[in-house]
Parts: C-alpha cells; sequence; structure tokens
C-alpha cells in the first residue's frame, strides 16, 4: 500500500512539473493567434513566441508584434525570446542567434517589411540589424497597430 501511495504521489509532482515546463512550443499556423494584434497567424515565414520563466507562452505573427509586445509589457522576465528566420520557415530560433533587415521585398504580415534570418548570406544585405538594434529601431519609430 506504502508503495502505490508514493507511486501516485511521485506521479502527482511529475505532472505538475510538468505543467510549469518554460519549453517553447512549435506554432500551429492558421490555428494560433498574436498575442499583440490578435491576427490569426498564417505565413510560416514569419513569427515569434515569448516564454515566460513561469512557462506561459505568447505567440506573435510577426517579430515587429513580438518588439512591441515586449516593449508594453516590460519588465517580465522571459525563459525564451524567439523568432521565425524568413530562411528557415516554421522553425523558432533564438532572437539573439538571428539577423534582422527592413526590406520592401518582405511582406512581413504587420507590414514594415521586417524578416530574420538564422543566415545572414540569405538577406539582401542592406542593412543586417542584431536582435538589439533591430529592438531599437522598431521601439523608436512611429509604427503603431490598433488592434480591430
Amino acid at each position: 500500500m506504502r508503495n502505490l501511495i508514493k507511486l501516485i504521489l511521485l506521479l502527482f509532482v511529475g505532472i505538475v512539473f510538468a505543467a510549469c515546463s518554460s519549453a517553447p512550443e512549435p506554432i500551429n499556423f492558421g490555428q494560433d493567434h498574436c498575442e499583440h494584434c490578435k491576427m490569426k497567424i498564417v505565413d510560416p515565414k514569419f513569427g515569434g513566441e515569448l516564454v515566460t520563466k513561469k512557462g506561459r507562452i505568447y505567440k506573435f505573427d510577426a517579430a515587429e508584434c513580438l518588439i512591441l509586445y515586449i516593449d508594453e509589457n516590460n519588465p517580465m522576465e522571459y525563459a525564451h525570446v524567439l523568432a521565425i528566420a524568413y530562411d528557415l520557415p516554421r522553425k523558432l530560433l533564438n532572437v539573439n542567434e538571428l539577423v534582422f533587415e527592413i526590406d520592401s521585398v518582405y511582406n512581413s504580415p504587420m507590414g514594415m517589411h521586417l524578416a530574420a534570418f538564422g543566415n545572414s548570406e540569405n538577406g539582401k544585405g542592406k542593412t543586417l540589424m542584431n536582435w538589439g538594434s533591430i529592438q531599437k529601431k522598431i521601439s523608436a519609430s512611429d509604427f503603431q497597430f490598433v488592434a480591430p
């Protein structure tokens, strides 16, 4: 009987820890909605995800929504800040491993023409920026989006 109680307690503790996981999860394109603008996430070349240290997951349809959400919700702490690379569709990568570029050839969902790249050679090369630089540029811009 004691072994059964120990087993049940062990299973319960395991379930509680699994529920508090701060691991990212894939974006379900065509089903998930952007936390910032509330639009459906449909383009696999754009998107992002925040995972809080407590395990709460926020999904975004574009890097610009991710940046604006972070600006509006500071000083929240995140376990993961991820974006999808234009050259690696559907794959969420740490934003510090990416380079970013604004160019009219990228039709990002929010219209800022912002794309992230896992390999800097895949960008058009005009002005590639790291995460800190693109955050400052987007935060300082007068870009405003009002959700419908």
